[in-house]
């Protein structure tokens, strides 16, 4: 699972092939990329939104719902209540 935050400039998700080419097939892997918004977003002058750009590359150890994510996964009978509470997902799939 590949956590990025579109506030991030740093961030980059998971490619495609990468699963087939570096993980076993043993293990049966899926490999999610998911987006997330850890950084706060500032309306800026009623200009724009900005978000800290340090706070969206460092802020993945202290937002609960990653590691919710991990524990629990998504769209299944586990759900943390966290994400069910906080979070909209678009599922895309190819």
């Amino acid at each position: 699972m590949a956590f990025s935050d579109p506030n991030d400039i740093l961030s980059y998700t998971i490619p495609d092939g990468f699963k087939d080419k570096y993980l076993d097939s043993r293990m049966c892997t899926t490999v999610s990329n998911v987006i997330l918004n850890v950084a706060n977003v500032v309306d800026v002058f009623g200009f724009s939104d900005i978000a800290n750009p340090m706070e969206a590359h460092l802020g993945y150890d202290h937002d609960e719902r990653v590691v919710a994510l991990i524990a629990h996964g998504l769209s299944n009978e586990n759900m943390a209540p966290v994400i069910k509470e906080r979070c909209n997902w678009t599922e895309l799939t190819h």
